[in-house]
């Protein structure tokens, strides 16, 4: 057992070392198998806490190319997954090879799940109420001795009586999903004062999560289709995004492969 122990920083910066930086959009993303992401993400907090994790898509990425203040809270990020197939095309149109196939939804049930079973202190924020409700009865079922406790998206960056409540339970790991840019913003705005070591910056995965927003089937998810599942299930609300979105993210990497 002792054994075991000593050799564990060995390997965990082993796999840290096998953690890929790549930037676009002068924003650097990371990309590497799942348990090189986390030894990452542990690492980070071991050396420096408050410290959070985040993930980028097309669309983080376009509005990070559009507000500078943005573009400097990505690059702080202890890890900042590059999320889905449209970010491996384009790093592989850059230049970059030997990309792994990876998920920030997957990468977050991954981080969650080590969170769990070493027993720490998790606060859930975002989604809908419904999720929120759900949350902590769900998790208890798969680790019973957990401590969880959830508080819906339906808050103001500013929220004193919210981050009261946080500081009160002081969890060893904040899962934040309010989308974007909210989340980014409460990032900004409080991440230094509360102090908690990691803060987590998941996206609509706390729905995913709760089962109140149902997921893309694993063969759309394994096609990289996962953004077209999104839109037919939520038209009204994503079809900027990636109607519009997608062909100005793929016409704004050709031009910046077209100046490297």
């Amino acid at each position: 057992m002792e054994k075991r122990t000593r050799n564990k920083p060995a390997r965990e910066a082993k796999m840290t070392s096998g953690l890929r930086t790549h930037s676009l959009f002068a924003v650097r993303v990371q990309n590497a198998p799942y348990e090189h992401l986390l030894a990452a993400a542990r690492a980070a907090v071991a050396e420096s806490p408050p410290r959070f994790t985040t993930y980028s898509h097309f669309s983080v990425l376009l509005d990070a190319r559009r507000y500078a203040w943005l573009r400097a809270l990505l690059n702080r990020a202890a890890v900042n997954v590059a999320d889905g197939i449209g970010l491996r095309l384009a790093l592989r149109l850059l230049g970059a090879r030997a990309l792994a196939p990876v998920n920030a939804t997957d990468f977050h049930h991954a981080l969650l799940d080590d969170c769990l079973q070493r027993g720490e202190r998790i606060y859930l924020l975002g989604g809908s109420a419904a999720a929120a409700a759900a949350l902590p009865g769900l998790l208890a079922i798969r680790h019973p001795a957990c401590e969880v406790l959830a508080h819906d998206g339906s808050i103001a960056v500013d929220d004193a009586a919210l981050i009261e409540s946080i500081r009160d339970f002081a969890p060893d790991v904040l899962f934040l999903g309010l989308g974007s840019p909210l989340q980014f913003e409460w990032i900004e705005r409080n991440l230094d004062d509360l102090g908690i070591p990691l803060t987590v910056a998941t996206g609509n995965f706390l729905e995913f999560l709760a089962g109140t927003r149902p997921r893309a089937s694993r063969w759309m998810r394994a096609a990289g289709l996962e953004w077209l599942h999104r839109l037919a299930v939520e038209p009204s609300r994503l079809w900027r995004r990636y109607l519009l979105g997608i062909p100005r993210f793929v016409a704004l990497v050709i031009r910046e492969r077209l100046l490297k």
